[in-house]
Parts: C-alpha cells; sequence; structure tokens
C-alpha cells in the first residue's frame, strides 16, 4: 500500500470508527438532519460537527442533500442493522480497541510478552460479538459442510471456544445438537441470545482445563488454537480425542502459517494479545494430532484461503 493508501485507510477507520462508537450514524439514520441539528440533538460543537459530517461524506458514508445529512442504505446495512449479515458495528469497536496493543510492539519486543496496560479499553462484548463477524458468516455454512462430509451423520458437535455462536448456528439449522463451550465472562455476553436457539446449550469452562464431557460426534476448534501455547494446544486436542465416540472427528478451523496468506501478519498481531499464542504450522498440528491418537489427517482449503480447515479420525 502506497503511503496516500495508508494514510486513507487510517484515517478512514479511526475518524468513521470514533462517529460509529459515538452513534452519529444511528442518529442520522432515525432522524436525518443538517449538522446543527445533528449537534444540537447530541451535545457536540456545531463547526466540529459540520467538519466530520463533510469528511464523512467525502469518504462516503453520509450523503448530502441541500442541507440535510443521512445514512446511505449500504452503510445502513454494515453500521445500524445489528444482527445482520453485513453488520460490521462490533468487529469496528473492537479494531479501534486494537490500536493500543499494536502500538506496544516495541514493549513485546523487549520483554516477549504484550503490555499488559493496553488491554484497559478492552471490551468483552465488543471483542465476542465483533467476531461474529461478516466475513465468519459467509464462511460458516462453507466450514460446516466440509466437516459433515467427514461425519455425515454426526448428531452432537462440542464447539470450543465457540462463544460468538456463528458455527453453532450452521450446525443447529441442520437440527445438529451443538454444545457451546468458553470462558463464562465470554458466554455472557451471548447467553441470552444463544439460549433459545433450538438445538443449542451452553457450557461454562476452560478449554485448556476440561473439556464438555462426551461423547460427541465432532470436536470443533474455531479460531481458538492461534491464541494457545503449543502445550495448551496438546492438551486440548488431547482432551477432545478423549471425548468424542469412537467414530468422531475433530475439526480444526484456523489459519495455517506458510498457507493462508496473512498467517504471518496475524502472528504478529498475536504476539501483542497473548503471552504464548502464534501461527502455528501443518506439521505442528498434525504432531500434536498424532501424539493425542488421531489418524487420517487431512487439510482442507476454503474458498477465502486465508483460512484453513483441519479435519482427523479418532
Amino acid at each position: 500500500m502506497r503511503l496516500r493508501e495508508l494514510q486513507g485507510a487510517l484515517e478512514e477507520t479511526l475518524f468513521v470508527g470514533q462517529a460509529f462508537k459515538l452513534g452519529v450514524f444511528n442518529q442520522l439514520y432515525h432522524e436525518p438532519g443538517t449538522a446543527d441539528e445533528l449537534a444540537q440533538n447530541m451535545g457536540f460543537d456545531r463547526r466540529a460537527t459540520w467538519v466530520m459530517l463533510e469528511a464523512l461524506v467525502e469518504m462516503g458514508y453520509i450523503t448530502k442533500k441541500g442541507e440535510e445529512y443521512s445514512v446511505p442504505d449500504e452503510i445502513v446495512t454494515r453500521l445500524v442493522e445489528e444482527g445482520g449479515d453485513e453488520y460490521e458495528g462490533d468487529f469496528w469497536k473492537f479494531l479501534l480497541y486494537l490500536v493500543n496493543p499494536w502500538r506496544t510492539l516495541s514493549h513485546v519486543l523487549t520483554h516477549g510478552e504484550p503490555d499488559p496496560t493496553s488491554y484497559s479499553d478492552l471490551d468483552m462484548k465488543d471483542f465476542i460479538r465483533g467476531m461474529d463477524s461478516p466475513w465468519k458468516k459467509k464462511i460458516a455454512p462453507e466450514v460446516v459442510n466440509v466437516c459433515l462430509e467427514y461425519y455425515p451423520g454426526a448428531t452432537t458437535v462440542a464447539d470450543i471456544g465457540g462463544a460468538p455462536g456463528t458455527i453453532a448456528r450452521e450446525f443447529s439449522r441442520k437440527n445438529i445438537h451443538t454444545i457451546i463451550y468458553d470462558l463464562p465472562e465470554s458466554l455472557e455476553v451471548m447467553e441470552m441470545e444463544l439460549s433459545g436457539i433450538e438445538n443449542v446449550s451452553l457450557q461454562k469452562g476452560d478449554a485448556t482445563v476440561f473439556l464438555p464431557e462426551g461423547p460427541y460426534d465432532i470436536a470443533f476448534l474455531g479460531n481458538i488454537c492461534h491464541g494457545q501455547s503449543p502445550e495448551d494446544n496438546q492438551k486440548i486436542i488431547t482432551m477432545c480425542h478423549q471425548n468424542l465416540d469412537e467414530n468422531g472427528i475433530i475439526a480444526i478451523f484456523d489459519n495455517i502459517r506458510g498457507e493462508s496468506y496473512l498467517g504471518a501478519t496475524l502472528a504478529l498481531h498475536m504476539l501483542t494479545q497473548s503471552k504464548r499464542g502464534n501461527i502455528y504450522t501443518r506439521d505442528e498440528y498434525i504432531q500434536w494430532l498424532d501424539t493425542a491418537g488421531f489418524r487420517d489427517v487431512e487439510v482442507r482449503s476454503l474458498s477465502d484461503p486465508a483460512w484453513q480447515v483441519i479435519i482427523a479420525f479418532k
């Protein structure tokens, strides 16, 4: 990316993100108006409000007719309609938080672990809901179909680290009972929303300590391994083997180093977020699976080659 493009992307991320967090898009969606009217309704400075709105128009996030500002339909689906397939708002708020740890690379390189002060603005709600993002909703049916190719008669799934509920919803639509298992603070965010879904049950716990009691047909690890140390990944995968039924499979949905086009960059991201997290190679996953007792390991590429699915049989 050229320097001017980089500047534009950074400006868009920070300025649009902050306008979203302040409620500008929601307010103008429900009540289009002039800069003066928005400033009055939201308690903003009038001059600053006009400057912000003109910039948002220039960036394509707001439309202007005469002196009245409003939100175009495309932005409504992205930043106003919560829960929609295209809604990005929660991830945008999480992205604004990520700027803090990303800026601490000098600390990480010196100490070999994240700067704990960079976590101060982390909102678990933004993180968990942000992980139920448009890209994941789009690819979730493909991921579930891959799993069912290897176990077409599956009736039970343990979705380990699955608090956002994206994958569990897809399994539930196929009448497969799915246990969503995650940390208490993670499940609390979506508990009310997910507990009412047919074929879904919730269990709270730490996957590095114990897993839901089996047997179940599929142990699904979705974007959890890259946040764990090698030792914890070995432990989690071994516990999956212990809790699967005799014909069960493990399905690991993650980025594989050297195969995902953003694996190395995501590893740098994890360096600022997790003391031992990383993006791991195919050989590392195979070693953990072999040690746990799995057999017939296969790696499937997806339509978006950022992510892969690793399948292995008990």
